[in-house]
C-alpha cells in the first residue's frame, strides 16, 4: 500500500532534516509524487526554515523502495548511494544523495537528495520539445556531453563501493535468466528466453576490465542545463560493476530501436558508428563485441518493460505495449537469426 503523504509524514521528515542537517524547525510542504513509477517510490517536497542568517529553502526528493512488488526483486538503496558517491568523487554530477538506513523516520530506509533544475529529455527523444528545438550542432553536443560523462562514470574509483553488485558476463546472463523467470511468474516471453540462449551461445571469449556501471544510461535519467552540460545523473537502480560495454550498448540499442520505430533521427544526432568513436576517444580504448552487448541490452530492457507490463495488467491498467507480441521484440528477434 502506498504511504499517505499527510501532515504526520511531513512532520517526521522535518524532524529528520533537523537531525541530519541541523535545520531549525523546518516546515515541509508541497509533498507530491511526480510519477507512479514501479522501480521506486519518489516524493518531492519543499522545506523552509529560519536561522540567524534569515530564511532558507531546500527543494528535495525522497526515494525509497516501492511499497509493493516492483520492477526488481530487491531495491538496494545502499548500493545506489555508493555508486553515486563513487561517481561524484570522479567529477560526475549527481543530486548529492544522503542515505538514511533507519526505517523509524519515514517507515522505511530512504535516500534524500536535492531537486535539480534543468531539462530532462522525454522517453521518446524524437518528440522531445527541448532537444528537438535545438540547432543540429547543439543536439550533437548533447550527445557528446552524455557519452563523455558515461565514460567518466566508468573511470570512477570503486574501492568503497563494496555493496554494488559485481557481475562478469556469465553472472550477468545468470541474473537476467533468473529475472525472466521471476518477473513472469515462471512464464517468460519466448523471444526473450531464446535471446538469452543466443547470448550464452555467442558470449565473447574475453571481456574488458570491470568498471562502475550506471545501468540505465539514457537521456531520460539526466538533467541538462541551458548550456547543454549534465547537471545531474539520476536513477542508479540498475548499477553494477562489470564490462563498460553494457552501459554503451544500453544507450545505443535504445537509440537504434527508437530510430527504427519512428523511422528517423534528430538532425544533429550522431549515428551508431560516431557514438562508438566518441566513446572510444573518451575512454581511451577500443570497443569490442558491441553487437553482442546490444543484443543482451535489448533482452534486459525488454524484460524490464515486460515486467512493467505485467504490473500494469495486474493493476487493471493497459500495458504500454503488448507483452509478448510487439515491434521491440520483433527487432530483437531479427538479431537472433
Amino acid at each position: 500500500m502506498t504511504t499517505p503523504l499527510d501532515d504526520a509524514w511531513a512532520e517526521r521528515l522535518a524532524l529528520w532534516l533537523t537531525d541530519r542537517f541541523g535545520m531549525a524547525e523546518p516546515v515541509v510542504e508541497n509533498l507530491r509524487r511526480p510519477t507512479s513509477g514501479y522501480s521506486s517510490e519518489t516524493v518531492f517536497f519543499d522545506a523552509t526554515w529560519l536561522d540567524d542568517g534569515g530564511g532558507h529553502s531546500w527543494y528535495g526528493v525522497i526515494r525509497m523502495a516501492p511499497p509493493e512488488q516492483g520492477t526488481f526483486q530487491g531495491f538496494d538503496l545502499a548500493a545506489q548511494w555508493q555508486a553515486q558517491t563513487a561517481a561524484a568523487s570522479g567529477g560526475i554530477p549527481t543530486a548529492d544523495p544522503v542515505l538514511e538506513t533507519d526505517p523509524s523516520w519515514l517507515g522505511a530506509p530512504f535516500v534524500a537528495m536535492r531537486r535539480v533544475d534543468g531539462h530532462v529529455v522525454g522517453a521518446v527523444v524524437h518528440h522531445d520539445r527541448w532537444l528537438g528545438g535545438l540547432e543540429p550542432e547543439a543536439q550533437a553536443q548533447v550527445f557528446r556531453n552524455f557519452i563523455v560523462a558515461l565514460s567518466g562514470i566508468h573511470g570512477s574509483v570503486t574501492t568503497s563501493a563494496t555493496g554494488v553488485p559485481r557481475r562478469d558476463n556469465g553472472a550477468e546472463l545468470d541474473f537476467w535468466e533468473e529475472y525472466l523467470d521471476w518477473s513472469s511468474a515462471g512464464h517468460p516471453v519466448a523471444t526473450l528466453t531464446r535471446a538469452i540462449t543466443w547470448c550464452r551461445r555467442n558470449q565473447p571469449a574475453t571481456e574488458p576490465p570491470p568498471a562502475l556501471l550506471w545501468g540505465d544510461a539514457r537521456f531520460e535519467n539526466v538533467v541538462f542545463g541551458d548550456d547543454l552540460t549534465l547537471q545531474a545523473v539520476l536513477d542508479w537502480d540498475m548499477t553494477t560493476i562489470g564490462a563498460p560495454e553494457h552501459d554503451l550498448a544500453w544507450f545505443t540499442s535504445l537509440d537504434l530501436t527508437m530510430s527504427r520505430l519512428f523511422g528517423r533521427r534528430l538532425p544533429g544526432a550522431p549515428d551508431r558508428a560516431a557514438i562508438v568513436r566518441l566513446f572510444e576517444a573518451a575512454s581511451g580504448r577500443a570497443v569490442r563485441d558491441l553487437e553482442w552487448y546490444e543484443t543482451l541490452a535489448m533482452v534486459r530492457s525488454s524484460a524490464v518493460m515486460t515486467r512493467i507490463g505485467y504490473l500494469r495488467r495486474d493493476a487493471g491498467e493497459p500495458p504500454m505495449l503488448p507483452i509478448d507480441d510487439n515491434p521491440v521484440l520483433d527487432i530483437l528477434a531479427e538479431r537472433l537469426n
